[in-house]
């Protein structure tokens, strides 16, 4: 990267819209949108929760706005560092047992795939160890979605399907599920069951900070052969892959005001990469949900945990944009490399500050020509490289494999997450499918949220 960032990113320190992430002002409240009630046209896929219908997406980029808080009172000024300790795929392994490390921070999330078969056995002992973790505040407060290995937990899908994979010992789908509610569960750990929630970090020595996450468990179907007596079978938690109808109404549950994002699988294009062998050579094909990226367009959350395609593990910083000179791509041109200079005319992503058409229409100066240069390059292009510390073996290196978005971070340009930005993490634990070898050490990633008027 170069010593000086080009002034038309709109990460460049020169930028005139360069500000960090600011809470909502009395006028962004009263603009909020009103949210209506619909009913899903599929059974399998209605919730307790009202669903949120929303519109297209906005023609240029809206700050995230959290509504209003009554209690506590929200703070309106300070922000603070808080730090998020990120899994998924965990398959079984444990931090007690030497499976992996995990390191002292303020939430915890896992993105599912706790098990290996969704056993009684099995999501006990995981429960368990998150719960120690807790108890010994290695951790604040921990926040649980369940993966499609989870079998148990899902069981509209265990009455068809769960003789398939339990045929030599049956299991009760209510027994694993007391498990994830009161009074079994710790209160300090939040089981998300495609549900949203209103965290507020009280302890004193915490950073005090609160936010809304929204936590989902299901990934397109999968079929697989899973012994002799049947020819194969769907795992938990899924839905038929878009472009069906299904894969788009799921994700229209989560709510606009959403600040951290847990899927067990990922967006489509987004470290959802799968190496297949062709010829002599591998490619990598893409395994995410179109439908669920097309929601995180909408939404925007700070930051979107998830796992599931474990050889897509990494970090992505996603600028969105409007897609009014590239059509198709929805992601801003976020890497140095790919400012594009014709006849002296450069395409430059439009900013959160521009808000109206006027001002997008003259803050472009992209030609069409070049636009159709920037249309050729895979959504991989349009994001901001994360070189993880911690790649290295820990026994040379030691290094946690954190990443700093923070308005003091020294990564990515040293520029921290700004407002219509969204952190993309895949925290996948397992490197690779079955049969699984090696291990990821979990991400850590730090980001400025609000504080509350009681931290």
């Amino acid at each position: 990267m170069p010593s000086e960032l080009p002034t038309w990113l709109p990460w460049s320190p020169s930028h005139p819209s360069l500000t960090p992430r600011h809470p909502p002002t009395d006028d962004d409240k009263r603009h909020k949108r009103k949210k209506g009630k619909r009913k899903s046209r599929y059974p399998l896929f209605q919730f307790s929760r009202p669903k949120t219908k929303r519109g297209l997406p906005p023609q240029h980029i809206y700050s995230s706005i959290m509504s209003a808080v009554p209690e506590p009172a929200v703070s309106t000024k300070k922000v603070r560092k808080t730090r998020f300790v990120c899994m998924g795929d965990t398959h079984n392994l444990s931090p007690y047992k030497g499976g992996f490390k995990v390191p002292k921070g303020d939430v915890l999330i896992h993105a599912g795939d706790m098990t290996k078969l969704g056993t009684y056995t099995e999501l006990k002992k995981t429960v368990e160890w998150i719960e120690r973790l807790v108890k010994e505040g290695v951790v604040e407060r921990a926040i649980i979605v369940a993966g499609n290995h989870e079998l148990t937990l899902d069981p509209e899908f265990y009455a068809s399907y769960g003789h398939n994979w339990h045929t030599q010992s049956p299991q009760d789908p209510q027994a694993s599920l007391s498990l994830f509610s009161p009074p079994s569960l710790h209160p300090s750990i939040t089981f998300l069951n495609h549900a949203s929630e209103h965290i507020i970090l009280t302890s004193p020595t915490g950073p005090g900070t609160h936010f809304k996450v929204f936590g989902s468990p299901y990934t397109p179907m999968h079929i697989t052969n899973v012994n002799n007596l049947c020819s194969g079978s769907r795992w938990a938690f899924q839905y038929p892959p878009y472009p069906s109808q299904a894969s788009s109404d799921i994700w229209e549950d989560i709510p606009d005001e959403t600040d951290v994002l847990i899927t067990h699988g990922p967006p489509y294009s987004h470290l959802d990469g799968w190496p297949v062998s062709i010829g002599h050579g591998v490619v990598e094909t893409h395994k995410g949900c179109e439908g669920l990226r097309r929601a995180c367009w909408k939404v925007r959350p700070m930051l979107h945990v998830f796992g599931h395609i474990h050889e897509g593990r990494g970090v992505q910083r996603v600028m969105w944009r409007d897609g009014r000179h590239v059509s198709g791509m929805e992601e801003g041109c976020a890497c140095s490399y790919l400012e594009a200079e014709e006849d002296g005319d450069k395409l430059r992503v439009p900013t959160p500050g521009e808000k109206t058409e006027k001002e997008v229409e003259e803050a472009s100066t992209g030609t069409k020509r070049m636009a159709e240069k920037v249309e050729g390059f895979t959504h991989d292009h349009a994001q901001m490289e994360w070189i993880d510390p911690g790649a290295v073996d820990e026994r040379i290196s030691g290094k946690m494999s954190v990443v700093d978005v923070t308005e003091r971070t020294r990564m990515f340009g040293g520029v921290g997450l700004r407002d219509g930005e969204t952190l993309m993490v895949n925290a996948s634990v397992m490197r690779s499918a079955w049969p699984y070898k090696g291990v990821n050490k979990v991400v850590v990633v730090d980001i400025e949220l609000e504080v509350w008027a009681g931290g």
